[in-house]
């Protein structure tokens, strides 16, 4: 009697498996690895500005400027403060303010260069100086925030769910009236 011999596309199959395996494993370890590195590269910054004052003295303030210090006083960054729209813009050192005036490509790269220079000053800030129309605020605590994307999801190509991985930071700065130098 003779052995029964599998045909010859399962036998393809069995020997091919390890390798497709194999190969499987090498583009999630590299997927894996593009997102962390990416995600470890690449952040974005809110700045909330909490501001505690008596007798609605927060709504006659009206913009200014914030420096990010690190926790010998260093200088890490700039940022203006826009009462009108709500928002502070982060103003990268060559690229100047990401802001809705700019078109759109322009905004992009601007985006871009923002996201590839804020993980490389925003663990250092601990405090903030604070400038606004008639209020002078030096040494603000900051108070920083960190949440990371998803890695398992970054690759799935729908705009709910993946998108390139990124840090998101908040940092939250902490001022009063009666820190006010005049």
């Amino acid at each position: 009697m003779s052995t029964p011999r599998l045909p010859m596309a399962a036998t393809m199959w069995r020997r091919a498996l390890p390798a497709l395996l194999l190969l499987a494993l090498a583009g999630f370890t590299a997927s894996m690895g593009y997102g962390w590195w990416h995600r470890a590269t690449h952040a974005t910054l809110e700045v909330q500005l909490v501001f505690n004052a008596k007798g609605g003295a927060a709504k006659r303030l009206r913009n200014g400027q914030l420096t990010f210090l690190d926790s010998e006083g260093r200088e890490l960054a700039r940022a203006t403060i826009d009462t009108r729209r709500g928002v502070v813009w982060l103003a990268h050192p060559e690229r100047g303010q990401c802001g809705p005036d700019l078109a759109r490509d322009t905004y992009l790269d601007c985006f871009r260069a923002h996201s590839e220079w804020i993980p490389l000053w925003i663990g250092q800030a601990r405090r903030a100086n604070v400038m606004l129309e008639g209020c002078a605020i030096a040494d603000a605590p900051v108070t920083l925030f960190t949440r990371r994307d998803n890695l398992l999801l970054w690759w799935v190509p729908l705009p709910q769910v993946g998108g390139r991985p990124y840090a998101r930071h908040i940092a939250t700065v902490r001022a009063n009236q009666q820190w006010c130098g005049g």
